[in-house]
C-alpha cells in the first residue's frame, strides 16, 4: 500500500526534529527538578543505585607509579533496567483534503499536544515516586509549620546537612515543597521575622513599612547552602469515575529534600533520574484506522523515572 502523505510528512527530518523540540519545550519544571533526564545508549542498561549500605564513595583519583589507577565502570551487582514504552495518539481528520502546508501544520499541533499531555503524565509519576521514597526514609520527620514555636528554617536546615552527607558532595541539594506545607512556612512567625519589613534609611527619611509575604523565590536565600528551591503546584482528581470529583494537590503537606545534578549520569548520586534514550527519546508517526478512513497522528517515547539513591532524600511531614 502506498505510503500516506501525513506518513511521509511526520517522519521527515523536519518534523521529527519538530516533536523533539516540542517535548523539550513541554518538559514540565518540576518533574525536571526531581528527576532530571539522564540519557542511556539503549533500552537495556545498568546504573549506580545508592542505599543506606550502599552509599556512593568519591573515587580515589591517585595513582603510583607502576600500580593501577582506579576504575570507573558497572559490574554484575549493579542494577539493570529496560526503558519503559509509552504511546499517545492524535486522530487528523480529513487529512488527503488538506494542502501540504495545512498538514504540515496539523501535525505540528498534533506533536505539541500530544508532547504536552505525556510531560504532565511523566511529572504524575516523578511527583508520586518521589514522595513515595521521602516518606520512607530515614532521614524523614514530622514538624507542625502552623506551631509559632516551632522554627522551619533550623528544621530545614538540619534536613539540608542530612542529605548533604547522603550524597558525600556528588550532587548539590535541593527543595521541594508541597503545596501546602509552603503555605503553612510561608505564615510561620519565625519565618516572617527573618525578613527586613522597612525600606529606607532614617536619616533619608525611610521606614516605610514593607509587606511580609515570602515566595517561594525567596526561600533559598533563607536556608543553607543556598539551595534551588521549587513549589510543586500539580492537582489530581481522586474520584472514581463517574463520581463527583476530589480534587487535591499531589504534592501537598510535605517538604522534600534531597541531592540532585541537573545533568546527572548514570553513575552520581542524584536521588533520582529520568532515564531515556539518547538522541531524542520522542518518535513520531502515523497509521490507518482499520475501516480506512481516518488518519493518526502517532507519538513513541521510551523514558523511565527512577528513585537511585535512597540515602540523598528526606522528608519534613505534617
Amino acid at each position: 500500500m502506498a505510503e500516506t502523505r501525513l506518513a511521509q510528512l511526520a517522519t521527515s527530518p523536519l518534523l521529527q526534529n519538530f516533536a523533539i523540540t516540542a517535548s523539550q519545550k513541554a518538559i514540565r519544571p518540576v518533574g525536571q527538578f526531581i528527576a532530571p533526564i539522564c540519557e542511556v545508549p539503549d533500552l537495556t542498561f545498568r546504573y549506580k543505585k545508592y542505599t543506606e549500605q550502599n552509599r556512593y564513595r568519591v573515587p580515589n583519583t591517585k595513582r603510583q607509579p607502576g600500580s593501577p589507577a582506579t576504575v570507573l565502570g558497572f559490574a554484575g551487582d549493579d542494577a539493570n533496567q529496560t526503558l519503559e514504552p509509552n504511546a499517545l495518539d492524535f486522530p487528523i481528520p480529513n487529512a488527503e483534503q488538506l494542502s501540504d502546508e495545512g498538514l504540515q501544520f496539523a501535525i505540528m499541533e498534533a506533536q505539541s499536544v500530544l508532547a504536552d499531555a505525556s510531560a504532565l503524565a511523566l511529572e504524575n509519576e516523578i511527583v508520586s515516586a518521589a514522595q513515595t521514597a521521602a516518606s520512607n526514609s530515614t532521614l524523614s520527620k514530622a514538624a507542625d509549620f502552623t506551631n509559632d514555636n516551632v522554627d522551619p528554617i533550623a528544621i530545614l536546615d538540619d534536613m539540608i546537612l542530612a542529605v548533604a552527607k547522603g550524597a558525600k558532595n556528588g550532587a548539590p541539594v535541593k527543595v521541594l515543597f508541597g503545596t501546602t506545607k509552603f503555605k503553612q512556612f510561608r505564615n510561620n512567625a519565625n519565618v516572617k521575622r527573618r525578613y527586613i519589613v522597612s525600606a529606607g534609611v532614617a536619616e533619608k527619611g525611610g521606614g516605610k513599612v514593607g509587606t511580609v509575604s515570602p515566595s517561594i523565590a525567596d526561600v533559598g536565600g533563607l536556608l543553607m547552602t543556598n539551595p534551588e528551591v521549587e513549589l510543586s503546584m500539580m492537582v489530581i482528581d481522586q474520584s472514581a469515575p463517574g463520581q463527583a470529583e476530589n480534587i487535591q494537590f499531589l504534592l501537598d503537606t510535605m517538604v522534600i529534600v534531597f541531592a540532585s545534578n541537573s545533568t546527572p549520569n548514570r553513575m552520581d548520586p542524584s536521588f533520582m533520574k529520568t532515564f531515556a534514550r539518547m538522541g531524542g527519546f520522542f518518535r513520531s508517526g502515523s497509521y490507518t484506522t482499520v475501516d480506512q478512513r481516518d488518519q493518526v497522528l502517532k507519538m513513541d517515547w521510551t523514558t523511565l523515572p527512577v528513585v537511585t539513591n535512597t540515602a540523598a532524600v528526606g522528608a519534613i511531614k505534617s
